[in-house]
């Protein structure tokens, strides 16, 4: 296959884009499997993991997420959390929050936004997530208490 200059010059501008989109993409993958050790789970929505690291991007900023990813990206993740220095074990803290519960802060106000698809419901045996209890509507019980008794 031939190219021409004119072509190969033509094409030369969209390189560097093409080049910071694989690093990018690489960071994403990097921050996602981070996190899926950190939920110390593999199924991890995907979802919440996007999540995760798009409210990581709002806390702390793509700088951060860069240490962060370099710092915690190999090795055993206990050993590296032990090794952080306080403000990469708060972002740990951060995520490992963010997954099990969903909320998050946004001026002050807390929200449970990605509640639903927290890990918290992995982890509980007795309850599941809004929408999934198979009931007529949010909070069913199958056998509700009677009025009075509790």
């Amino acid at each position: 296959m031939n190219i021409s200059r004119r072509i190969f010059m033509a094409a030369m501008p969209l390189l560097p884009g093409a080049a910071r989109a694989r690093v990018l993409g690489g960071q994403d993958e990097a921050f996602a499997e981070i996190a899926r050790q950190i939920g110390g789970v593999s199924s991890v929505s995907p979802y919440l993991i996007e999540a995760a690291e798009y409210e990581f991007d709002l806390a702390y900023g793509q700088a951060a997420k860069v240490e962060f990813v370099r710092a915690f990206g190999s090795g055993a993740l206990g050993d590296r959390l032990d090794q952080a220095n306080p403000a990469l074990k708060a972002q740990a803290a951060f995520v490992a929050l963010f997954l099990y519960t969903g909320e998050v802060t946004r001026d002050g106000v807390v929200s449970a936004k990605y509640y639903p698809w927290c890990l918290s419901w992995q982890a509980v045996t007795f309850a599941t997530a809004p929408g999934a209890c198979g009931g007529p509507g949010f909070g069913h019980w199958e056998n509700a208490p009677q009025p009075g008794a509790m």
